[in-house]
């Protein structure tokens, strides 16, 4: 991702360890590339870019404090890191999109949730549903997917993943993932391996 307007200021506003930088950084490639097909369909805000890299960058790094609740300890950690560029509601919104990676779901009985106004919480469900399928889409940590390319159908997207070998654990786990983009969004997810291709990675839609 270098060169990236999202992901060089995340990179710029603050210096925040993860255990997997590899992972970390395809992880917020593949999110990228997913919000960028999706932001016309939603209508994403242009601005939730930026967030989202810095959420995917840094979504691993409460790891240092604790595996399985990371998540948590992600949370702390990018709250308690100045963030240059970011006001601080910005970056409350990019700590709780990482928070939300993974395990439960953004809730109004979480304290840092609830304080947000709506379109705010809005916009973190939106983006936490994104990160959840990019993460699962590099779920070994071997950078197997190469691309992704969205279809849209009626009631459902189908997400394509592009890799030289079978992807089985990312197209399993991307799927398992899935949950929260249906909640959000309205539309059910059908992940799918794809073969490389080549031309512009931009989303296709049937009819």
């Amino acid at each position: 991702m270098q060169g990236d307007p999202s992901i060089e200021r995340a990179r710029a506003a603050g210096a925040i360890e993860t255990p997997d930088p590899e992972h970390s950084e395809h992880v917020a490639f593949l999110a990228l590339c997913l919000f960028d097909q999706f932001r016309d369909r939603f209508g994403l805000p242009p601005e939730g870019r930026d967030y989202l890299a810095a959420a995917a960058l840094w979504h691993d790094t409460g790891q240092y404090r604790s595996l399985p609740e990371h998540h948590r300890y992600s949370f702390d950690r990018i709250m308690a890191v100045p963030l240059r560029g970011f006001d601080r509601t910005e970056q409350r919104v990019i700590a709780l999109i990482a928070r939300y990676h993974r395990a439960a779901e953004p809730s109004l009985r979480h304290p840092d949730f609830r304080q947000l106004p709506p379109h705010w919480r809005r916009l973190v469900e939106q983006l936490a549903a994104i990160l959840r399928i990019a993460e699962g889409l590099d779920a070994s940590h071997q950078q197997l997917v190469k691309d992704l390319r969205v279809e849209f159908h009626e009631g459902y997207v189908t997400i394509y993943a592009q890799s030289p070998t079978y992807p089985t654990l990312e197209v399993e786990k991307a799927q398992a993932r899935a949950g929260l983009f249906r909640s959000v969004f309205g539309k059910d997810v059908l992940v799918l391996p794809d073969r490389p291709w080549t031309g512009s990675r931009h989303g296709e839609e049937e009819g």
